[in-house]
């Protein structure tokens, strides 16, 4: 990690702050690394208080006592979003890991999952703590239920969210924006509720000390009252703790990323190429800039920018893919953003189908 940069991002952040950090695809290796870089930086330097990660809050307690107690980090994270099971974060989680065992305890990193998603692991827990609901089984093994089966599930949860023990109530917690988010309208209705269940979750769990890295796609960090229907995550943390609150988006030029390309009658996640940014868009016009890092009272762009998720059709001709990834969204929904000139495709840790698909 440049140092100068990493001190420049650090001007922007207020101590024991929230910085959210972007990524402009969920699978390009080389972003993954440099937010890496930065958060082992920070680490480094006793800084880093947290890295709250778009997964499970069950799977992100799981990967918090491998990171604390030495323990194998690559067995837990196999419990992740198969989003998220790739070389380079394996590896980044890894130096992190090793940080840690360096540092003071005081000063050692935790590690939070603020996403409603997965279901299942929340479920089990809710059977450990002595719940015998049908529906918490059924979800438990990944099955569909049906509309009494979630009104079951939903009071059972509140009952749990009251729990003593405090693993317990957050399992509560996570299901319960889980039905919100995913089964309690049609369609898919109340998607967007999923990015204000984060930031609830990230504000639940925020350490005492340090900066806590908020690590999720571009648009969930980004300040946006209106996120296909809601607030994005950003703008929920930006109102609830204010200039507390950095965001910083990473924007690239051309590549590949680690996606599922439906042309190919696949499930697997593969390599696949970038669509072209046009030349109206964010990244053309930070890249005739020269610079790698620019902050919002440096540089105003209305947008589009691209919006690059686990899917990524490479069949789509040029204009097709430009109405299916360009987002109208303006530069100023960041307080700086990163623009790295390529994009390079990560690698599966292992062979693994897509389970859950992750809309963003």
């Amino acid at each position: 990690m440049n140092e100068r940069l990493a001190d420049r991002i650090l001007r922007l952040v207020q101590a024991n702050g929230v910085l959210g950090l972007g990524e402009p695809t969920h699978g390009s290796a080389n972003v993954f690394s440099w937010k890496f870089d930065l958060i082992c930086e920070l680490a480094s330097r006793g800084l880093l208080g947290a890295i709250a990660f778009e997964d499970s809050y069950i799977v992100g307690t799981r990967v918090n006592r491998a990171l604390n107690d030495g323990g194998d980090l690559a067995e837990v994270w196999r419990d992740a979003l198969s989003l998220w099971r790739t070389t380079s974060i394996s590896e980044g989680i890894a130096r992190l890991q090793s940080i840690n065992a360096a540092l003071p305890t005081h000063e050692r990193v935790r590690f939070l999952g603020i996403d409603s998603k997965p279901a299942h692991h929340a479920a089990f827990a809710l059977l450990d703590a002595g719940s015998r609901a049908t529906s918490l089984r059924r979800i438990a093994l990944r099955e569909d239920i049906d509309e009494a089966e979630v009104d079951e599930a939903r009071r059972v949860c509140r009952h749990f969210a009251c729990h003593r023990e405090p693993h317990t109530a957050a399992a509560a917690r996570q299901l319960l924006r889980y039905i919100d988010a995913y089964l309690a309208e049609p369609d898919l209705k109340g998607l967007h509720r999923r990015d204000t269940h984060m930031a609830e979750t990230l504000l639940e769990n925020l350490p005492d000390r340090g900066i806590t890295v908020v690590w999720a796609h571009n648009e969930h960090v980004a300040r946006n009252p209106d996120n296909f229907g809601g607030p994005s995550m950003g703008q929920v943390l930006d109102s609830r703790i204010g200039a507390r609150y950095t965001s910083v988006g990473i924007l690239c030029g051309e590549g590949s990323c680690r996606a599922i390309d439906p042309s190919t009658n696949t499930k697997e996640y593969q390599s696949v190429p970038l669509p072209t940014a046009g030349p109206h868009t964010t990244e053309m016009a930070l890249r005739a800039r020269r610079t790698d890092f620019v902050t919002a009272s440096e540089f105003v762009h209305p947008g589009p920018r691209r919006f690059i998720g686990w899917r990524l059709d490479s069949s789509l001709t040029e204009a097709a893919a430009s109405r299916e990834v360009e987002l109208r969204r303006p530069s100023t929904d960041f307080d700086a953003i990163v623009y790295l000139p390529s994009s390079v495709a990560d690698t599966s840790m292992e062979h693994i189908r897509t389970v859950e698909a992750d809309p963003a």
